[in-house]
C-alpha cells in the first residue's frame, strides 16, 4: 500500500506467488488459530455489506516532526472493490489521482502525468475485500507481505484486539489490528521500504449501509504523526459516471 506515500509525493511536487494456508469459514466463536480465521469472521459478517459506492470529503491536518505545518481539503469517490478517486483541493483545478485495479493514475490540471503499480491494501481492508472472493483477498494480502497465518491477541487502547501478521512486541512487520468488541479493523502497520514504516489508526467511525465507514484516521511515519484525516459529508450513490474513474485529459 503506497497510496498515501504517492499522495504526499504528489503534493510535494505540486501534485502471485503466495500460498493460501488454513482458509476456514467455520470459525464461529472459536479462538482464531490463524489470521485467516479472523479475516474469515469479518468476511462472513460484512460480505457485500458496506455501501458499494459513495462520496465524501475530508479535512486534513499535516504534520512535520509532530508539529502542524498546514491543512488541506480533499474530495473523494469510492466504488468497491477497487476504484478510488481523490480530488486535491478545488475539483475544478483538475489535480487528482485515480486508483483502479492495481494501478494509480496521476493528473495535474486535468492532464495525465504518470501511472504506477499500486495494490491499495487500505482500500481492500476497509471495504474492498467484502466484494471479492475470500481466497483472492488472502492471496492479495500475502503478496503485499502480510503473514495471514500469524495471529496474536493483544491489549490496545484498553480493549482486546486480534493482530494479524505479528506477535506481541512486533511493530515492524506488516499487520492488521482487529477490535474483537467492534469487529472492525482499527489499525494497520505497513513497512513501505527499509527506512519507513507507516502506522495507520482508525480512530472514529459510523455505521453505513450494512457495514461502517471511518470518520477519522491518523497516519504516523516512523512513530511521528504525519497526517490526520477527518471525513464528512458521506453520501451513498447508485452509480458513478464513467469518467470519474476513466478520466480523459482535456
Amino acid at each position: 500500500m503506497k497510496f498515501l506515500q504517492l499522495i504526499i509525493l504528489f503534493l510535494s511536487a505540486g501534485v502471485l506467488n503466495a500460498q493460501v494456508i488454513g482458509v476456514r469459514f467455520d470459525v464461529g466463536n472459536d479462538i482464531p488459530k490463524t489470521g485467516v480465521d479472523v479475516l474469515s469472521r469479518l468476511y462472513k459478517k460484512y460480505k457485500q455489506g458496506p455501501c458499494k459506492a459513495y462520496t465524501f470529503s475530508q479535512k486534513n491536518t499535516h504534520y512535520r516532526n509532530d508539529s502542524v505545518i498546514g491543512q488541506s481539503e480533499w474530495h473523494e469517490a469510492i466504488e468497491f472493490p477497487d476504484k478510488f478517486r481523490i480530488n486535491f483541493g478545488d475539483s475544478a483545478q483538475g489535480n487528482f489521482v485515480v486508483f483502479k485495479n492495481d494501478s494509480s493514475y496521476n493528473y495535474r490540471n486535468f492532464q495525465f502525468k504518470k501511472s504506477s503499480y499500486n495494490s491499495n491494501t487500505l482500500l481492500l481492508l476497509l471495504g474492498g475485500m467484502y466484494y471479492r472472493d475470500f481466497n483472492e483477498v488472502i492471496v492479495r494480502l500475502e503478496k503485499e507481505h502480510y503473514s495471514t497465518r500469524i495471529v496474536s491477541t493483544q491489549k490496545w487502547r484498553k480493549e482486546e484486539v486480534e493482530v494479524i501478521g505479528a506477535l506481541s512486541g512486533d511493530t515492524l512487520s506488516n499487520q492488521i489490528w482487529v477490535s474483537k468488541k467492534q469487529n472492525r479493523v482499527v489499525r494497520i502497520i505497513e513497512k513501505w521500504d527499509e527506512s519507513r514504516t507507516m502506522d495507520m489508526t482508525f480512530d472514529a467511525y459510523q455505521k453505513h449501509c450494512k457495514g461502517y465507514v471511518e470518520t477519522k484516521v491518523t497516519f504516523k511515519s516512523n512513530g511521528k504523526v504525519e497526517q490526520v484525516e477527518e471525513y464528512y459529508n458521506i453520501k451513498t450513490v447508485t452509480a458513478f459516471p464513467d469518467e470519474v474513474f476513466n478520466p480523459k485529459s482535456k
